[in-house]
């Protein structure tokens, strides 16, 4: 049997100029080609996700958006929804906080507590904590913030109400 001119039609289908399965064909979408089964965002703040159907060589989109903490964007050579490159939170007052999500809490507690960390391994992040202990004020039901607890690229930084206008830092051996 001469197996070079042996074709299967039942497995493969003409994708351009090629052989491949059905499932590897891809989509042509606004001048780009797309391979089959690949998600992409289109709009200008990423308003719809969009899948091609590598079988049918159709496009399917639905609205959607990006996440709080996101940001519509090129980042290494793709555009879609990215994790936001900054963002901010506070404590202050008796204790009064803003989380990054811009959400507020008046919270009286008079433990330590982290206020910021990695919740896991982020590409391109690097390890960090911030973190305060509360202390009662003054026999009030009130707490204060009275230590600030700052851990990044090796250093120890601790704030602290006791040694006013002192700032220490401590280096450590990174992990």
């Amino acid at each position: 049997m001469d197996h070079n001119n042996e074709t299967n039609f039942n497995t493969t289908e003409h994708c351009g100029l090629l052989c491949v399965p059905p499932t590897g064909c891809g989509c042509h979408h606004q001048g780009r080609y797309r391979q089959g089964g690949e998600q992409f965002w289109v709009g200008d703040e990423c308003q719809s996700l969009c899948s091609c159907d590598g079988i049918t060589g159709l496009v399917h989109c639905v609205p959607n958006s990006c996440g709080a903490q996101e940001s519509c964007r090129v980042v290494g050579g793709e555009y879609g929804c990215h994790p936001s490159p900054h963002g901010t939170c506070s404590a202050s007052g008796d204790p009064h906080y803003l989380t990054f999500d811009r959400n507020a809490y008046d919270f009286q507690g008079t433990c330590r507590y982290v206020l910021a960390t990695l919740c896991n391994d982020t590409t391109g992040l690097h390890q960090f904590s911030v973190e305060a202990r509360n202390e009662a004020w003054q026999g009030l039901p009130v707490s204060i913030t009275a230590e600030v607890f700052v851990n990044v690229w090796g250093y120890r930084v601790h704030m602290s109400r006791q040694n006013h206008g002192v700032v220490k830092v401590r280096s450590t051996v990174p992990e």
